[in-house]
């Protein structure tokens, strides 16, 4: 499966970046990440995936290899655990790439606790903004390239569970896991 991506993106110079799968009880994850930062983390089936990879190319002029150095070994460890209910933080350096407003929503993420659950509004809010900006909280968790780090599963509608863009059933899934080891 890889190898097929692989051939997709031309080989540049300089910036290798590895790319590996992780098997999780939810699906096969797929990761990239050079000797300094985790570029992404998603479900290889992924609508996003390609783009990622296309972005990733042309922004780093790199060149994609199948292998696993230290940050991959890392987060191979760290799913394995979090998936047991060990750990409820992950500490992989991570590089995002959006629009300042999505990066904000991102960092607010990450301090929305393990097992509990945000209104988009809510965060909208903790971002010093109003409520009416749910839509756009949203929007950027949508794009949230770094699926289960950065935790954008733990943002919830007002009637219901809301969206995710890999699954609402994989939403639900992660969202019980997590009540399970609080």
């Amino acid at each position: 499966m890889l190898s097929k991506i692989l051939e997709k993106y031309p080989k540049h110079g300089g910036n290798t970046v590895c790319l590996s799968f992780f098997d999780s009880p939810l699906g096969k994850l797929i990761s990239a990440a050079d000797t300094n930062f985790l570029y992404f983390v998603l479900f290889e089936d992924s609508k996003d995936l390609d783009k990622q990879l296309q972005t990733l190319n042309q922004e780093m002029n790199c060149t994609f290899v199948e292998d696993k150095n230290d940050i991959l070994m890392k987060l191979d460890t760290e799913l394995t655990e979090y998936f047991k209910g060990n750990i409820k933080k992950f500490t992989v350096p991570l590089k995002t790439h959006g629009t300042d407003f999505q990066k904000d929503v991102w960092n607010k993420l990450l301090e929305v606790p393990y097992g509990s659950t945000h209104t988009y509004g809510d965060l909208a809010k903790l971002l010093g903004r109003p409520t009416s900006h749910a839509r756009a909280v949203g929007a950027a968790c949508g794009a949230n390239s770094h699926i289960l780090l950065i935790p954008c599963h733990r943002l919830v509608a007002n009637a219901s569970k809301g969206g995710f863009s890999c699954g609402i059933d994989r939403k639900e899934w992660l969202l019980k896991h997590e009540k399970k080891f609080v």
